[in-house]
């Protein structure tokens, strides 16, 4: 079965003004509406607003939640059947005190949302949208992580460190072929850490325009950032503050989790997340393990939690891949991922340039 990952950016603000005819599809002209008031999300947001944002590790009881999980449904419209069963997680940091809170949102079980397709469409209208969902399941983001590994690898390693760098927490773990060992999971500061002194760093130099860590996170990813109608070179500084981050958070963090014998029956050590495209964080991984555990990069590392949420749905589903649906609503891009109908024409979803999956840093 081949797996489809659909992607935006987390963010969203309050829709003002005309916005009709201003994208060229629906997963770049979202626009959806809570209680009384209209929202631009991802793309459209990030386009068509000022200050769009959201609050990172947000509770299931906060619109944040509700506003990317309704944008992230509503890209699956007409690519799964209904009732769906899907599977959402939570770092480890978080998952304790938002699981039920989120298995409470889930069980409404009927979401209706509204949307507005003009944004895209010269007939557009405003419409809605209905989802019905039979079962759900929470899980933690590194089990996700860990289960999309295992699909995604053909052969992967049977002991291994898995390491996921989100926006908003690093999560790590040890799977072995028993299990994962919850000894060695962790959750800490994600890459909103380097970013943050980053921040603190041109704001001594430079106006930023009240630019919010999103915005400042898009400049980190290209590498440079355009103020005052001057375009700043980041990548020496972005170097610096990544290879501190690494020395001062990640390299304790495998320090105190992780044991001699951990490290003397681990294979492999997995990087994954959207972090794991910044080559400052892979290299000190491969300098630190040089000499007895070999560090690979994941394949398409930003997605797999999101796949690995898949196929815990297909399992509760009871084997109906037509009905599941993996949906990682992360800090800084929310996934959501099924699987194709293979006997029709696989729908062209995303594009380099406005695809939030493809993480275009420079180096």
């Amino acid at each position: 079965m081949k797996v489809s990952t659909t992607s935006f950016p987390s963010v969203f603000e309050t829709a003002f003004g005309n916005t009709e005819n201003s994208s060229k599809d629906l997963l770049n002209g979202l626009k959806i509406k809570k209680d009384e008031t209209w929202y631009l999300v991802g793309n459209m947001a990030k386009r068509g607003g000022i200050n769009p944002g959201r609050v990172t590790n947000a509770s299931p009881q906060e619109e944040d939640y509700e506003i990317l999980f309704k944008a992230a449904l509503l890209n699956t419209i007409d690519k799964v059947q209904q009732p769906i069963s899907i599977t959402m997680g939570f770092p480890f940091s978080t998952y304790n005190i938002y699981k039920a809170a989120a298995e409470q949102f889930l069980s409404k079980r009927h979401f209706l949302v509204d949307y507005d397709t003009q944004t895209f469409n010269n007939k557009g209208s405003f419409k809605k949208g209905m989802f019905d969902i039979e079962r759900y399941e929470v899980i933690p983001e590194i089990v996700g992580g860990i289960i999309g590994l295992k699909k995604t690898i053909p052969e992967p390693m049977e002991n291994f460190i898995a390491i996921s760098f989100g926006f908003g927490t690093i999560e790590g773990g040890m799977a072995t072929g028993d299990g994962l060992i919850h000894r060695t999971c962790f959750s800490s500061h994600g890459i909103r850490y380097a970013i943050n002194n980053l921040t603190r760093e041109l704001n001594q130099k430079h106006y930023l325009e009240m630019k919010n860590e999103h915005q400042v996170d898009d400049a980190f990813m290209k590498g440079s950032i355009f103020t005052n109608r001057k375009r700043i070179d980041l990548r020496d500084m972005r170097k610096g503050v990544l290879t501190q981050y690494y020395k001062e958070v990640v390299s304790p963090l495998m320090r105190k989790y992780f044991t001699d014998l951990d490290f003397e029956t681990c294979e492999k050590i997995y990087l994954m997340g959207g972090g794991a495209h910044y080559k400052e964080l892979t290299d000190a991984f491969v300098e630190e393990f040089r000499d007895f555990i070999p560090v690979e990069v994941a394949p398409d590392p930003e997605k797999l939690v999101s796949v690995g949420y898949l196929y815990n749905s297909l399992r509760i589903s009871d084997n109906k891949p037509h009905r599941s649906v993996g949906l990682d609503l992360g800090n800084a891009s929310s996934l959501v991922s099924y699987f194709e109908d293979e006997s029709k024409p696989a729908p062209v979803t995303n594009t380099p340039a406005a695809d939030a999956t493809t993480i275009p840093i420079n180096l």
